[in-house]
C-alpha cells in the first residue's frame, strides 16, 4: 500500500506573525516592568524618606509601600492602554478592507 503523507499547514502570513512577536514582546516588557519597578520604587522610597527626610520605622514603610502600589497600577493602566489601543487598530482595518471589496459594488451601482 502507498501511503500518502501530507505536511502540516504553516501559517506563513507574515503580519500575524509579527503581530504575535510584537505582542509577545510587549507582554514581556511589561512582566520585567511588573517585577521589578515596584522593587525600584520601594527601594528608592524608603532610601530616599529615611537619608533625606529623615523618615523612619511605620510611616517609611508605608510610604515606600503606596510608591510601590502607585507603580504597579500605572503598569496596568498603561498595559490595558496598550491593549484597548491594539485593539482600536485592529477594529479600524477592518473597515478599509471591507470598503475595498465595497467600492467595487458601488462604482458598477453608479454606471
Amino acid at each position: 500500500m502507498e501511503e500518502i503523507t501530507t505536511a502540516p499547514q504553516q501559517d506563513d502570513d507574515p503580519v500575524a506573525s509579527r503581530r504575535g512577536t510584537s505582542a509577545a514582546a510587549w507582554l514581556l516588557l511589561y512582566s520585567v516592568a511588573m517585577f521589578t519597578l515596584p522593587f525600584v520604587a520601594f527601594y528608592g522610597t524608603r532610601y530616599g524618606l529615611t537619608h533625606y527626610l529623615h523618615i523612619d520605622g511605620f510611616p517609611n514603610t508605608c510610604g515606600s509601600v503606596v510608591a510601590a502600589v502607585l507603580v504597579v497600577n500605572v503598569i496596568i493602566f498603561l498595559y490595558a492602554v496598550r491593549g484597548y489601543e491594539d485593539a482600536k487598530d485592529d477594529d479600524d482595518q477592518k473597515p478599509e478592507e471591507e470598503t475595498n471589496d465595497g467600492g467595487k459594488d458601488e462604482t458598477k451601482k453608479s454606471k
